[in-house]
C-alpha cells in the first residue's frame, strides 16, 4: 500500500508524537528549543499543535477514528481536509523536505535578502543551493522582503536567506 504525508491537527502535540510515531512510517513534529530570561530550556512546537505523519490513507483515517472514539486510550486529532469535499490532504514529499530543511537544529532561519529588482507580490523560483526548485511570493515582514512558500492549506514558510542571485522571477500566466 502506498503511504503518503498528511497534516493533523491536535490539542495534545507532544503526547500525539509519542502515541504515532511507533503506528506511522515516519513523523515530522518540528520544535525547537528556546531559553527563558531565568535560563531555563524549555521545547516547544514550531507549528502549535500540528505534526506530519507518513502513512496509508486508510490506517490515518483509522488512527484519527480511535482518538475520537477513545479519547482515554489515544490522543484525538484531525487530518487536515479539502475544503471544497473533505477528502483528506495528502501533503506533498518535497513540502516536508522543505520544513525539515528549515526546522533543522542547524538551520539559520528566517534571514533577509534585499535586492531591490524583487517587488512584494512578485513570483520567484529558487535557483540554486539548498532550496533549488522551490517557488515561493516575495512577501515583506516588518519592513524587509521575504520568499514566502506556501504548503497549501496548512502554513507559510519564510525561507532563510537566499542570495538574490539564486532567485529567479517566474513570469505572470495570462
Amino acid at each position: 500500500m502506498t503511504t503518503h504525508w498528511y497534516a493533523i491537527k491536535t490539542h495534545q502535540d507532544f503526547r500525539a508524537e509519542d502515541q504515532l510515531r511507533p503506528q506511522c512510517e515516519d513523523l515530522l513534529f518540528p520544535k525547537e528549543e528556546i531559553v527563558s530570561e531565568n535560563r531555563k530550556s524549555r521545547t516547544r512546537a514550531v507549528i502549535p499543535r500540528v505534526l506530519f505523519i507518513k502513512t496509508t490513507r486508510e490506517k490515518a483515517l483509522q488512527l484519527e477514528l480511535e482518538g475520537r472514539r477513545h479519547p482515554e486510550l489515544s490522543v484525538p486529532f484531525w487530518i487536515y481536509r479539502y475544503p471544497q469535499d473533505n477528502r483528506i490532504q495528502e501533503i506533498s514529499s518535497e513540502s516536508i523536505r522543505l520544513l525539515r530543511l528549515l526546522t533543522a537544529q542547524d538551520s539559520t532561519r528566517c534571514e533577509i535578502f534585499t535586492k531591490k529588482d524583487f517587488k512584494e507580490g512578485e513570483k520567484v523560483r529558487v535557483i540554486g543551493g539548498p532550496f533549488k526548485g522551490y517557488e515561493g511570493t516575495v512577501t515583506r515582514v516588518k519592513r524587509d522582503r521575504h520568499v514566502i512558500v506556501r504548503i497549501e492549506g496548512i502554513c507559510l514558510i519564510m525561507l532563510p536567506f537566499i542570495h538574490p542571485d539564486l532567485l529567479q522571477p517566474i513570469p505572470e500566466e495570462k
